[in-house]
């Protein structure tokens, strides 16, 4: 077994020239990376809706609020950046010690694997940043559970901070880091059962409180999880895409390589190898192999559910009875705990055979090596930003304009064209993104939420764009936007043509028009319940306060009990 110290050197070296392959391009100079849900701005605002105190869904909560506070300190490009390259590196460190006991070249397996997969570039390019963070927190979570079920008496600790860290990224994060941890943590020890029920609804108290109170919200489960359902990515079919960690809905961001049945296959035999190395990996841990494929053959069929047939319309089905099931509509994320228990197994694979290198027998270090860099070689679209896909973008000058003349609390901003929640600006190559705005500028910034896709559209969750709708297909589109409560209309240029509302302009640039609807009668608030939703708010702000003490109790707990983060379980 390696030492310590040493150990932890050389993972975190090459976890550092992994990250740095991938994310050189936005560390060698200024701006941002924004594509798809990837939106990052200069300093972001402070809202009640990061917190989820609005009454919208909490799809970024409390994530968007440590972001909002990060940004009042630090430039939100080198929060970006840190955001990013941060996460890779932990999520290698966590991946090296989950494998600690192996030598130098088998944690490098997998680490690579972990880092350098379809299933990382694939949520990287469509901008989930959150999820993705969330998924490096996962090696944490397999090193706490083993401590867990060793120790219950002290690893509840150590797995109430990796458990919660996760949840902080976004709910998705949060249900599968309390799914590692009940799958690989529990025994017959009750405590292990108290600490994991305890540790995964207090960790996720901080996203589930709001979307429980979060009563006007609607989510829509018609036609979505075929939708969203795995792709093929070649003639080798869904269930192979899905093996080689691949098969995204959006088939638009895959690089020409994962289009070869050729590669695709190839790919599965790294997958067949992991498989085989499982046991091997995890022999100083008695039984834990049986755990962690039942894990990964549970992720890969809640992955594959809607592409068996009649599988999409029975969750549709099941949603429109539990709309919480609709937290699972894109189902392809869920693949992430098989991406972490192959890279266990790849450090198993690769000691496989470094046991059987010998004399006359040296020949085999070259499959050593192949199964380090395997994920490299069958994915090198990954490095470099994408091969360069990924170039950094500033926003105008204009914005910060904008901003200054709305102020600190202009109340309800609009924002045109109406026609959907993604756009294409000019200054970022076209790439569609999700519109800053709403991050960008104060006050309640709306947007069109529906999401376009090719085939069907994904209806608005949030009644307020509804009432936006409708006000602006009225005879007196001011007039009515004034009646909901409405006094700026920000028209975003560029998109085609856009019939705006008549009122005063107080700004009119070559990306930005501003336009003033208080000219004529001032805007309406609206009335509010307001006993009820001081309900809400008291009890979403337990939720967060029980998400907080979950970490900060454990990491408390952790260090009292004088375990650094170097022991090795």
């Amino acid at each position: 077994m390696t030492r310590p110290d040493r150990a932890t050197s050389a993972d975190l070296a090459w976890t550092s020239a992994l990250a740095l392959a991938v994310f050189g391009p936005l560390l060698v100079g200024s701006g941002y990376w924004l594509f798809g849900d990837m939106v990052f701005v200069p300093e972001q605002p402070w809202k009640s809706a990061w917190l989820g105190l609005d009454g919208s869904l909490p799809r970024a909560v409390p994530m968007d609020a440590l972001v909002s506070l990060a940004t009042h300190v630090v430039p939100g490009s080198w929060v970006q950046r840190l955001l990013l390259v941060g996460g890779f590196i932990l999520g290698g460190l966590g991946m090296g010690r989950a494998v600690r006991e192996h030598a130098w070249y088998a944690r490098a397996a997998a680490i690579t694997l972990l880092l350098w997969n379809p299933w990382v570039y694939e949520r990287l390019l469509i901008g989930q940043w959150a999820i993705l963070l969330g998924y490096l927190a996962l090696p944490w979570v397999v090193v706490a559970a083993r401590h867990l079920r060793a120790e219950p008496r002290r690893g509840w600790a150590e797995a109430a901070v990796a458990v919660a860290l996760a949840a902080i990224c976004s709910p998705s994060s949060g249900v599968m880091a309390a799914v590692v941890l009940a799958a690989l943590g529990l025994t017959r020890d009750r405590r292990t059962w108290w600490a994991t029920g305890a540790i995964a609804l207090a960790a996720n108290l901080t996203w589930l409180v709001p979307a429980l109170t979060a009563e006007s919200a609607r989510v829509s489960a018609d036609g979505v999880f075929s939708a969203f359902a795995a792709r093929a990515e070649s003639g080798a079919g869904a269930l192979a895409s899905l093996l080689s960690l691949g098969g995204i809905w959006k088939t638009s961001i895959l690089p020409g390589a994962r289009t070869s049945t050729a590669l695709v296959l190839l790919s599965c035999l790294l997958t067949i190898a992991a498989v085989a190395g499982v046991r091997r990996a995890v022999r100083d841990h008695p039984g834990e192999w049986r755990r962690l494929l039942a894990l990964g053959a549970g992720a890969l069929a809640l992955a594959a559910a809607p592409t068996v047939p009649g599988g999409a319309g029975t969750l549709e089905d099941l949603a429109a009875h539990l709309p919480g099931v609709a937290l699972f509509r894109d189902s392809h994320r869920f693949l992430a705990p098989l991406a972490v228990v192959l890279p266990i197994g790849a450090a198993g694979a690769a000691a496989a055979v470094r046991e059987h290198v010998g004399r006359g027998r040296e020949a085999l270090w070259a499959v050593v090596g192949l199964v380090v860099v395997a994920p490299v070689l069958l994915l090198p679209a990954l490095a470099w930003g994408a091969g360069g896909e990924l170039e950094r973008s500033s926003y105008p000058d204009e914005w910060a304009e904008v901003s200054d003349l709305l102020g600190d609390d202009p109340g309800r901003v609009v924002v045109l064209p109406w026609e959907g929640a993604y756009r294409g600006f000019d200054w970022n190559h076209r790439r569609a993104v999700l519109d800053p705005a709403p991050r960008y500028f104060p006050g309640e910034v709306l947007v069109d939420d529906e999401v376009l896709l090719e085939e069907r559209t994904v209806p608005a969750e949030d009644p307020r764009v509804e009432q936006v709708g409708t006000a602006l297909t009225a005879d007196d589109p001011a007039g009515a936007l004034r009646g909901i409560g409405v006094r700026w209309v920000l028209v975003e240029k560029g998109m085609g043509t856009v019939a705006a509302p008549q009122g005063d302009i107080v700004h009119d640039g070559e990306e930005l028009v501003l336009i003033d609807l208080s000219a004529g009668d001032p805007p309406v608030a609206e009335t509010d319940d307001g006993e009820s939703q001081i309900r809400s708010n008291v009890l979403i702000w337990l939720g967060h306060a029980a998400a907080g003490v979950c970490l900060l109790v454990g990491c408390v707990v952790r260090i009292h009990y004088g375990r650094d983060l170097r022991h090795a379980y």
